[in-house]
């Protein structure tokens, strides 16, 4: 009977979580960041409810701080720094209960303990640097009843991923801040749009090396009912596909929930593909990347007396721009690096062009268009149309 009465005694205080239909990810892993530790199981008992949740709190960061080190330097954790429970205190950024019971003096719970990653750098040495991302862009791709959203307006599933950002993780996200520009090179048509040429503009314009896609697509049984999230977390212009998993939660009021969930196991899928090397970008995607290569010209190369030029284009729209780019492409044989994209303004690219800027204004013309002088930049502009010859009058 008293068994039975600690039973009853006992309050259930478990924070409801999307239920998963896939097995969730195992503590090793890290509990959705590289810097958290999960599925550390405490029992307390002390005079004082509060009393037991602080010493179960201090025992799970004890616990996960050799895991902690082990996983971020490739040895055992037998090896971890012995330090004291201020020291681990001091890197701890906040403790997730994974489910929990108490009663008055008694604390049941499975905790999950993140640190702070500039806090534990001293402890750990140069294993953080190995798992810094360099900055990538975001594209939250949100697919509920039928239509695909990105920054146009800001949405649940941005919301949650812009809750996510004060969170550890390796990867160094890039979110667009959902202005009209921001709308209109991003969204679903241009994240699966493969061809590289409009990606290297974006990437130059919001200064990053690769484009992550988390796709989240929602379905409803009736409305207010079970809401079902399928989730994708794909890399590169070409989506390649790193991971997927559903959730499942029982009414429209755990959305936020749902969203939340997903975006902290989608972050646990880039996190361990940053440290397997599936996370790379291409060489030549975002400007940063590409390498600087010295080399001496072949004999009769045409490109070696080829100096770079500065080309300045007015490009209203997305449109303009990307026209701009094909023509430059054209007549320069496809060596064009865009220098900065401005859309409804003036964009800059640079070319190589055999022969210089008398070749290029030739190449130019013989497709209708001409440069003009504007200062410092050479503008592309239409070329004037010849005027028309006076017709004699009649006898």
């Amino acid at each position: 009977m008293v068994g039975a009465g600690l039973i009853a005694a006992m309050a259930v205080a478990q924070q409801a979580s999307p239920r998963a239909e896939v097995p969730p990810p195992d503590a090793a892993g890290g509990g959705g960041s590289a810097y958290g530790v999960g599925g550390i199981a405490v029992d307390v008992t002390a005079r004082t409810l509060e009393e037991a949740r602080r010493i179960a709190w201090g025992r799970a960061q004890r616990q996960a701080w050799p895991q902690l080190w082990a996983r971020l330097t490739g040895r055992p954790a037998g090896e971890a720094p012995a330090l004291s429970d201020g020291q681990i205190d001091a890197m701890v950024a906040g403790i997730e209960s994974q489910g929990e019971r108490f009663s008055a003096t008694r604390y049941i719970a499975t905790l999950g303990v993140v640190f702070d990653r500039s806090r534990a750098a001293e402890y750990v040495g140069g294993g953080l640097a190995l798992l810094q991302s360099p900055p990538m862009l975001l594209l939250p791709v949100l697919v509920d009843g039928g239509a695909a959203q990105v920054a146009q307006p800001r949405n649940p599933w941005g919301n949650a991923w812009a809750r996510w950002r004060g969170n550890v993780t390796p990867i160094d996200y890039v979110l667009a801040q959902g202005s009209a520009a921001d709308g209109l090179w991003l969204n679903g048509w241009q994240a699966a749009r493969p061809e590289r040429g409009p990606w290297r503009s974006i990437m130059a314009r919001f200064d990053t090396v690769d484009v992550l896609v988390a796709e989240a697509r929602l379905t409803r049984r009736f409305p207010g009912g079970p809401v079902r999230g399928q989730f994708i977390a794909r890399h590169g212009p070409d989506g390649v596909e790193l991971g997927r998993f559903a959730l499942t939660v029982r009414s429209e009021n755990a959305l936020p929930a749902l969203l939340d969930e997903g975006v902290r196991r989608i972050d646990a899928i880039y996190a361990q593909a940053l440290r397997s090397g599936r996370l790379q970008a291409e060489r030549d995607l975002g400007i940063d990347m590409a390498p600087i290569v010295e080399a001496e010209p072949l004999i009769g190369d045409p490109m070696a007396d080829a100096g770079a030029l500065l080309v300045a284009a007015i490009t209203p729209d997305a449109a303009a721009l990307a026209s701009a780019e094909t023509l430059l492409r054209q007549v320069a044989g496809g060596e064009v690096l865009v220098r900065q994209s401005a859309v409804g303004g003036t964009s800059r690219f640079e070319l190589a062009m055999p022969g210089g800027e008398a070749a290029l204004k030739a190449a130019l013309a013989a497709r209708g268009w001409a440069l003009v002088a504007n200062g410092n930049d050479r503008v592309l502009r239409r070329a004037a149309a010849p005027a028309a010859a006076p017709v004699p009058p009649k006898p």
